[in-house]
Protein backbone atom coordinates (compact mmCIF):
# COMPACT_ATOMS: atom_id res chain seq x y z
CA UNK A 1 0.00 0.00 0.00
CA UNK A 2 2.76 2.58 0.50
CA UNK A 3 2.71 5.42 -1.49
CA UNK A 4 -1.26 4.69 -2.66
CA UNK A 5 -4.34 6.81 -2.44
CA UNK A 6 -7.11 4.98 -1.97
CA UNK A 7 -10.62 6.48 -1.93
CA UNK A 8 -13.36 5.42 0.88
CA UNK A 9 -16.83 6.05 0.38
CA UNK A 10 -19.21 5.38 3.39
CA UNK A 11 -22.07 5.71 4.82
CA UNK A 12 -22.74 5.69 8.75
CA UNK A 13 -25.35 7.11 10.99
CA UNK A 14 -23.93 10.69 12.64
CA UNK A 15 -26.20 13.37 15.05
CA UNK A 16 -26.40 16.81 13.74
CA UNK A 17 -24.76 19.64 14.84
CA UNK A 18 -22.25 17.27 17.34
CA UNK A 19 -18.76 15.87 16.86
CA UNK A 20 -19.04 12.41 15.37
CA UNK A 21 -15.54 10.52 15.56
CA UNK A 22 -15.07 7.65 12.64
CA UNK A 23 -12.02 5.40 13.63
CA UNK A 24 -9.77 3.44 10.64
CA UNK A 25 -7.52 0.93 10.87
CA UNK A 26 -5.26 0.12 7.80
CA UNK A 27 -2.92 -2.36 7.89
CA UNK A 28 -0.44 -3.76 4.70
CA UNK A 29 -1.07 -7.63 3.33
CA UNK A 30 2.59 -8.58 3.70
CA UNK A 31 3.40 -7.46 7.64
CA UNK A 32 0.18 -6.88 9.14
CA UNK A 33 1.84 -3.34 10.72
CA UNK A 34 -0.86 -0.13 10.94
CA UNK A 35 0.93 2.50 8.73
CA UNK A 36 2.17 5.19 10.85
CA UNK A 37 2.18 7.88 8.36
CA UNK A 38 -1.80 8.14 7.09
CA UNK A 39 -3.36 11.46 5.77
CA UNK A 40 -7.11 11.20 5.82
CA UNK A 41 -8.92 13.94 3.63
CA UNK A 42 -12.52 13.43 4.52
CA UNK A 43 -16.26 15.23 3.88
CA UNK A 44 -19.52 14.30 4.14
CA UNK A 45 -22.78 14.88 2.79
CA UNK A 46 -25.91 14.49 4.85
CA UNK A 47 -28.78 12.73 3.05
CA UNK A 48 -31.35 11.90 5.35
CA UNK A 49 -34.11 14.03 7.02
CA UNK A 50 -34.20 14.51 10.61
CA UNK A 51 -37.64 15.67 12.12
CA UNK A 52 -36.86 17.00 15.69
CA UNK A 53 -39.70 17.26 18.53
CA UNK A 54 -41.66 20.24 19.06
CA UNK A 55 -42.68 21.77 22.43
CA UNK A 56 -45.02 25.11 22.45
CA UNK A 57 -46.55 26.46 25.40
CA UNK A 58 -50.48 27.38 25.10
CA UNK A 59 -53.58 28.76 26.25
CA UNK A 60 -56.87 27.34 25.97
CA UNK A 61 -59.43 28.30 23.64
CA UNK A 62 -56.64 30.12 21.43
CA UNK A 63 -55.57 29.58 17.92
CA UNK A 64 -51.63 28.22 17.44
CA UNK A 65 -48.75 28.63 14.95
CA UNK A 66 -45.60 26.10 15.14
CA UNK A 67 -43.23 26.09 12.78
CA UNK A 68 -42.43 22.77 13.19
CA UNK A 69 -39.57 22.71 10.30
CA UNK A 70 -37.82 25.41 11.89
CA UNK A 71 -35.24 22.60 13.50
CA UNK A 72 -35.37 19.79 11.09
CA UNK A 73 -32.91 19.10 8.66
CA UNK A 74 -32.07 17.76 5.92
CA UNK A 75 -29.70 17.30 2.77
CA UNK A 76 -27.75 20.73 2.06
CA UNK A 77 -30.39 22.70 -0.61
CA UNK A 78 -33.24 20.17 0.05
CA UNK A 79 -36.73 21.60 0.66
CA UNK A 80 -38.60 19.97 3.54
CA UNK A 81 -42.19 19.07 3.74
CA UNK A 82 -45.00 18.34 6.02
CA UNK A 83 -46.74 15.35 4.42
CA UNK A 84 -48.66 13.76 7.44
CA UNK A 85 -50.55 14.80 10.38
CA UNK A 86 -51.52 12.01 12.89
CA UNK A 87 -50.61 9.21 10.42
CA UNK A 88 -53.28 11.03 7.29
CA UNK A 89 -51.72 12.52 4.59
CA UNK A 90 -51.94 15.80 3.88
CA UNK A 91 -51.66 19.08 1.83
CA UNK A 92 -51.56 22.25 2.47
CA UNK A 93 -55.22 23.67 3.75
CA UNK A 94 -55.67 20.07 4.90
CA UNK A 95 -57.03 19.82 8.36
CA UNK A 96 -57.04 16.84 10.74
CA UNK A 97 -59.37 16.50 13.77
CA UNK A 98 -57.57 14.72 16.38
CA UNK A 99 -59.89 12.39 18.71
CA UNK A 100 -59.79 15.64 21.73
CA UNK A 101 -61.78 17.95 19.24
CA UNK A 102 -58.52 20.06 18.21
CA UNK A 103 -57.87 20.99 14.71
CA UNK A 104 -54.17 20.84 13.67
CA UNK A 105 -53.92 22.74 9.74
CA UNK A 106 -51.22 22.35 7.53
CA UNK A 107 -50.67 26.63 5.99
CA UNK A 108 -48.76 27.28 2.73
CA UNK A 109 -46.62 27.92 4.03
CA UNK A 110 -45.50 24.84 6.07
CA UNK A 111 -46.53 26.11 9.32
CA UNK A 112 -49.07 24.21 11.38
CA UNK A 113 -52.33 25.94 13.26
CA UNK A 114 -54.03 24.28 16.38
CA UNK A 115 -57.41 25.32 16.96
CA UNK A 116 -58.14 24.50 20.42
CA UNK A 117 -61.48 25.76 21.18
CA UNK A 118 -62.80 23.10 21.83
CA UNK A 119 -59.84 21.09 23.48
CA UNK A 120 -58.12 22.17 26.39
CA UNK A 121 -54.86 20.69 28.00
CA UNK A 122 -51.83 19.34 26.99
CA UNK A 123 -52.22 17.54 23.05
CA UNK A 124 -49.42 15.59 21.33
CA UNK A 125 -49.96 14.49 17.72
CA UNK A 126 -47.02 13.25 15.45
CA UNK A 127 -45.79 14.95 11.88
CA UNK A 128 -43.95 13.53 8.93
CA UNK A 129 -41.64 15.68 7.13
CA UNK A 130 -40.29 14.50 3.56
CA UNK A 131 -37.93 15.66 0.80
CA UNK A 132 -37.91 15.68 -3.28
CA UNK A 133 -36.44 12.06 -2.84
CA UNK A 134 -39.31 10.98 -1.02
CA UNK A 135 -36.88 10.21 2.38
CA UNK A 136 -39.07 10.89 5.33
CA UNK A 137 -38.88 11.05 9.40
CA UNK A 138 -41.41 11.66 12.07
CA UNK A 139 -41.25 13.67 15.32
CA UNK A 140 -44.34 14.72 17.91
CA UNK A 141 -45.46 17.92 18.63
CA UNK A 142 -46.31 18.94 22.40
CA UNK A 143 -49.17 22.02 22.96
CA UNK A 144 -48.62 22.57 26.60
CA UNK A 145 -51.26 25.40 29.47
CA UNK A 146 -48.67 26.97 32.08
CA UNK A 147 -50.34 29.02 34.76
CA UNK A 148 -51.85 29.51 38.08
CA UNK A 149 -54.83 28.45 39.50
CA UNK A 150 -57.08 31.13 41.19
CA UNK A 151 -56.98 31.22 44.63
CA UNK A 152 -53.37 31.08 44.52
CA UNK A 153 -51.13 33.73 46.47
CA UNK A 154 -48.51 35.40 44.84
CA UNK A 155 -45.73 37.18 47.56
CA UNK A 156 -45.44 40.85 46.54
CA UNK A 157 -43.54 43.67 48.58
CA UNK A 158 -47.29 44.25 50.39
CA UNK A 159 -47.75 40.91 51.16
CA UNK A 160 -49.08 37.67 49.41
CA UNK A 161 -51.85 38.84 46.99
CA UNK A 162 -54.41 36.44 45.52
CA UNK A 163 -53.45 35.65 41.36
CA UNK A 164 -56.73 37.07 40.26
CA UNK A 165 -56.09 40.26 42.36
CA UNK A 166 -52.70 41.09 40.04
CA UNK A 167 -52.54 43.68 37.35
CA UNK A 168 -50.25 44.65 35.32
CA UNK A 169 -47.77 47.28 36.88
CA UNK A 170 -47.82 45.67 40.19
CA UNK A 171 -44.44 44.55 41.87
CA UNK A 172 -44.11 40.88 42.56
CA UNK A 173 -40.82 39.59 44.71
CA UNK A 174 -38.78 37.33 42.44
CA UNK A 175 -36.31 34.83 43.86
CA UNK A 176 -33.55 36.40 41.55
CA UNK A 177 -33.97 40.23 41.02
CA UNK A 178 -35.97 41.81 44.16
CA UNK A 179 -39.28 43.40 43.43
CA UNK A 180 -40.04 43.47 39.43
CA UNK A 181 -43.36 45.15 37.42
CA UNK A 182 -45.95 42.36 36.01
CA UNK A 183 -46.08 43.04 32.33
CA UNK A 184 -48.94 41.02 31.54
CA UNK A 185 -52.07 39.05 33.07
CA UNK A 186 -53.69 36.85 31.17
CA UNK A 187 -56.52 34.31 32.12
CA UNK A 188 -58.68 31.39 31.30
CA UNK A 189 -61.82 29.79 32.53
CA UNK A 190 -62.26 25.91 32.30
CA UNK A 191 -65.57 24.51 32.80
CA UNK A 192 -66.99 21.45 34.73
CA UNK A 193 -67.86 19.97 31.52
CA UNK A 194 -64.29 20.43 29.73
CA UNK A 195 -62.83 18.81 32.62
CA UNK A 196 -64.50 16.21 32.54
CA UNK A 197 -64.40 15.65 28.96
CA UNK A 198 -60.95 16.92 29.09
CA UNK A 199 -59.03 15.60 31.60
CA UNK A 200 -55.21 16.58 30.93
CA UNK A 201 -56.06 19.80 31.86
CA UNK A 202 -57.38 19.36 35.47
CA UNK A 203 -54.54 20.71 37.67
CA UNK A 204 -51.93 19.40 39.67
CA UNK A 205 -52.76 19.90 43.46
CA UNK A 206 -49.17 20.07 45.55
CA UNK A 207 -50.14 19.52 49.22
CA UNK A 208 -48.80 21.56 51.89
CA UNK A 209 -44.78 20.48 52.67
CA UNK A 210 -45.00 18.15 50.03
CA UNK A 211 -42.03 19.90 48.19
CA UNK A 212 -40.10 19.76 51.40
CA UNK A 213 -40.47 21.74 55.17
CA UNK A 214 -42.97 24.49 54.56
CA UNK A 215 -43.21 24.21 50.81
CA UNK A 216 -45.74 25.14 49.86
CA UNK A 217 -47.47 26.52 52.48
CA UNK A 218 -51.05 25.80 51.62
CA UNK A 219 -51.52 23.34 48.95
CA UNK A 220 -50.83 24.86 45.59
CA UNK A 221 -52.49 24.55 42.16
CA UNK A 222 -50.81 24.55 39.28
CA UNK A 223 -51.65 23.33 35.75
CA UNK A 224 -49.84 20.29 34.74
CA UNK A 225 -47.07 21.95 32.78
CA UNK A 226 -46.05 24.78 35.43
CA UNK A 227 -43.04 24.30 36.51
CA UNK A 228 -41.92 24.14 39.89
CA UNK A 229 -38.19 25.17 40.91
CA UNK A 230 -36.18 21.46 42.55
CA UNK A 231 -33.55 21.88 44.90
CA UNK A 232 -31.03 18.55 45.08
CA UNK A 233 -27.96 16.52 45.18
CA UNK A 234 -29.77 14.21 42.77
CA UNK A 235 -30.90 17.23 40.87
CA UNK A 236 -26.94 18.65 40.76
CA UNK A 237 -26.15 15.09 39.54
CA UNK A 238 -28.36 14.95 36.84
CA UNK A 239 -28.45 18.10 34.98
CA UNK A 240 -24.87 19.55 36.62
CA UNK A 241 -27.14 21.97 38.52
CA UNK A 242 -28.31 22.18 41.94
CA UNK A 243 -31.63 23.99 40.78
CA UNK A 244 -34.02 23.07 37.88
CA UNK A 245 -37.75 23.48 36.79
CA UNK A 246 -39.73 20.26 36.35
CA UNK A 247 -43.10 20.32 35.16
CA UNK A 248 -45.84 19.88 38.00
CA UNK A 249 -46.68 17.02 36.28
CA UNK A 250 -43.81 14.74 36.10
CA UNK A 251 -44.09 15.02 40.00
CA UNK A 252 -47.26 13.29 40.89
CA UNK A 253 -44.71 10.08 41.77
CA UNK A 254 -44.21 11.80 45.14
CA UNK A 255 -46.40 11.32 48.48
CA UNK A 256 -48.45 14.82 48.52
CA UNK A 257 -48.86 15.16 44.37
CA UNK A 258 -51.79 14.70 42.47
CA UNK A 259 -53.89 15.38 40.10
CA UNK A 260 -56.69 17.09 41.23
CA UNK A 261 -59.79 15.22 40.55
CA UNK A 262 -62.77 16.54 42.54
CA UNK A 263 -62.56 20.37 41.12
CA UNK A 264 -66.08 21.13 39.60
CA UNK A 265 -64.19 24.06 38.02
CA UNK A 266 -60.69 26.01 37.05
CA UNK A 267 -59.41 29.72 36.36
CA UNK A 268 -55.82 29.38 35.35
CA UNK A 269 -53.36 32.98 35.10
CA UNK A 270 -50.41 33.71 33.71
CA UNK A 271 -47.90 36.39 34.57
CA UNK A 272 -45.53 37.61 32.24
CA UNK A 273 -42.40 40.18 33.72
CA UNK A 274 -39.63 41.16 31.34
CA UNK A 275 -37.69 37.91 31.88
CA UNK A 276 -38.47 34.41 32.89
CA UNK A 277 -39.03 34.37 36.84
CA UNK A 278 -38.87 32.61 40.18
CA UNK A 279 -42.13 33.60 42.01
CA UNK A 280 -43.37 32.47 45.29
CA UNK A 281 -46.52 31.43 45.26
CA UNK A 282 -48.37 29.86 48.43
CA UNK A 283 -44.86 29.28 49.76
CA UNK A 284 -43.20 27.39 47.05
CA UNK A 285 -40.96 28.75 44.30
CA UNK A 286 -42.18 28.43 40.51
CA UNK A 287 -41.75 30.21 37.33
CA UNK A 288 -43.36 32.63 35.69
CA UNK A 289 -44.69 32.06 31.78
CA UNK A 290 -41.92 31.75 30.11
CA UNK A 291 -41.62 33.20 26.10
CA UNK A 292 -39.71 30.59 24.54
CA UNK A 293 -38.81 30.38 20.71
CA UNK A 294 -42.40 29.38 20.25
CA UNK A 295 -44.42 30.89 23.07
CA UNK A 296 -46.01 33.57 20.72
CA UNK A 297 -47.48 30.98 18.33
CA UNK A 298 -49.02 29.54 21.14
CA UNK A 299 -51.29 32.51 22.26
CA UNK A 300 -54.21 33.49 20.75
CA UNK A 301 -54.13 36.52 18.12
CA UNK A 302 -55.12 39.16 20.96
CA UNK A 303 -52.93 38.00 23.58
CA UNK A 304 -50.06 37.97 21.16
CA UNK A 305 -50.67 41.15 20.06
CA UNK A 306 -50.59 42.29 22.98
CA UNK A 307 -47.23 40.52 24.01
CA UNK A 308 -45.62 41.69 21.38
CA UNK A 309 -46.70 45.21 21.87
CA UNK A 310 -44.45 45.00 25.34
CA UNK A 311 -41.62 43.03 23.81
CA UNK A 312 -41.37 43.99 19.93
CA UNK A 313 -37.85 42.02 20.59
CA UNK A 314 -39.54 38.62 20.36
CA UNK A 315 -39.80 38.95 17.03
CA UNK A 316 -36.33 39.32 16.25
CA UNK A 317 -35.26 35.42 15.55
CA UNK A 318 -31.76 35.72 16.75
CA UNK A 319 -33.32 37.12 20.14
CA UNK A 320 -33.02 34.60 22.85
CA UNK A 321 -35.31 34.17 25.74
CA UNK A 322 -32.97 33.22 29.04
CA UNK A 323 -34.63 30.51 31.28
CA UNK A 324 -34.21 31.31 34.73
CA UNK A 325 -32.91 28.27 35.62
CA UNK A 326 -32.59 25.13 33.29
CA UNK A 327 -35.85 22.90 32.33
CA UNK A 328 -36.57 19.62 32.42
CA UNK A 329 -37.45 17.50 29.55
CA UNK A 330 -40.49 15.23 30.55
CA UNK A 331 -38.55 12.09 30.64
CA UNK A 332 -35.87 13.73 32.99
CA UNK A 333 -38.32 15.08 35.39
CA UNK A 334 -39.99 11.68 35.81
CA UNK A 335 -36.47 10.26 36.08
CA UNK A 336 -35.80 13.04 38.75
CA UNK A 337 -39.13 12.65 40.78
CA UNK A 338 -38.62 8.77 41.03
CA UNK A 339 -35.02 8.95 42.10
CA UNK A 340 -36.05 11.72 44.79
CA UNK A 341 -39.22 9.05 45.58
CA UNK A 342 -36.80 5.91 45.84
CA UNK A 343 -34.02 7.45 48.24
CA UNK A 344 -36.72 9.61 50.35
CA UNK A 345 -35.93 12.53 49.27
CA UNK A 346 -37.56 15.61 49.47
CA UNK A 347 -37.50 18.19 46.57
CA UNK A 348 -36.36 20.95 48.10
CA UNK A 349 -33.11 19.75 50.54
Amino acid sequence: MDGLTVTLTMKAPVIPGEENTIWIGIADAGDAQYDSNLMIVADSVQTAVIANNDTVQARPNSSVDLDVLANDTGPQGATLYITQINGQDVVAGDSVTLVSGTVVTLNPDGTLSFDTSNSLGEETITYQISNENGTTDTAFVTVDVTCFARGTRIETPRGAVAVEDLRPGDLVLTRDRGAQPLRWVGSSRVDGGTLASTPRLRPIRIRAGALGQHAPAQDLLVSPQHRILVRSKIAQRMFGAAEVLVAAKQLVLLDGIDVAEDLAEVEYFHLLFDRHEVVISNGAETESLYTGPQALRSVGPAARQEILDLFPQLLDEAFVVEAARPLSSGRMGRKLAMRQAQQGRALLN
